[in-house]
């Protein structure tokens, strides 16, 4: 693991750890400290700990290294420094300072895309995954991909919510934008990931492509749906997309159950993690 990646591991843990006692001086009744938590739970330590996985394990899948570590190293300063001016605005009752704060944090998720855009494009070659031998496993990947895809378009679009929710707009936005980045950036993050490294780490392929489409049809109209229907108040229209979002992850489960069940190691697993290893 490169330095860059483990200094967004530490501050993953660093956010989790402020997180826990955010949450005992909620419950103390410190004002804004709820508020404070929940916005390190979700931009801090989850979305560090999302972009670990992906700095360290995209490499692997995609076969290339990132043309550059300046970036990464920009990314974590914005992010880090974005977080800790949000929360502190927060706790503070300083709206000027929290605006600053998401806006760090947004100029961090486009970093990250732009990251991830010049390793596509630009990286250099280096040793990549094979793809496990089942048969219908290259139209997963593809599936999977646009499930990420979606993921990180839904992290700067929660970050403009919440801007706009703590600049003034009317309505529920800072609801709409913690569901958009709990149901769409994180959750998606996880079906893609988790359609791309089950059959790989199991050796067992999810159900078949049908299922996966219908799975992502449910929770991409389940987000459309919930977002603006908090936003502008629309109870109606929040319930229909709660239940597709019920379905959607039923569906996510009963499609990945065949990945799950267990299995003898398959050959090259472990050569591929001391090839790894050499590599780094």
């Amino acid at each position: 693991m490169k330095p860059s990646t483990r200094a967004f591991a530490g501050a993953a843990l660093f956010w989790l750890a402020l997180a826990a006692l955010l949450h005992v001086l909620a419950v103390l009744g410190r004002p804004g400290a709820w508020g404070a938590m929940v916005h390190t739970l979700l931009f801090g330590w989850i979305t560090s700990m999302i972009v670990t996985v992906n700095y360290h394990t995209v490499p692997v899948f995609s076969g290339r290294d990132f043309p550059s570590q300046p970036p990464i190293w920009a990314h974590w300063w914005l992010l880090a420094g974005g977080v800790a001016l949000a929360v502190a605005g927060q706790l503070a009752d300083l709206p000027v300072l929290s605006i600053a704060g998401i806006a760090g944090e947004l100029a961090a998720a486009l970093c990250f895309m732009l990251n991830i855009v010049l390793l596509l494009r630009y990286g250099p070659a280096r040793p990549r995954m094979p793809a496990p031998p089942i048969a219908n496993q290259p139209q997963i990947d593809r599936l999977g991909t646009q499930a990420t895809r979606a993921s990180g378009m839904c992290l700067p679009l929660a970050l403009v919510l919440l801007l706009g929710a703590r600049s003034g707009w009317p309505g529920e936005w800072v609801l709409a934008a913690e569901h958009l980045a709990a149901l769409g950036w994180i959750m998606l993050m996880i079906v893609g990931v988790s359609y791309h490294v089950l059959p790989r780490f199991s050796g067992q392929g999810v159900r078949p492509g049908p299922w996966v489409r219908a799975q992502l049809a449910c929770h991409f109209a389940a987000v459309l749906l919930m977002v603006p229907a908090l936003g502008f108040g629309w109870g109606g229209l929040f319930a229909v997309g709660g239940t597709l979002m019920a379905v959607a992850l039923g569906l996510f489960a009963w499609t990945i159950w065949p990945a799950l069940r267990p299995v003898l190691p398959r050959p090259g697993v472990i050569s591929l993690a001391v090839r790894e290893a050499r590599h780094e």
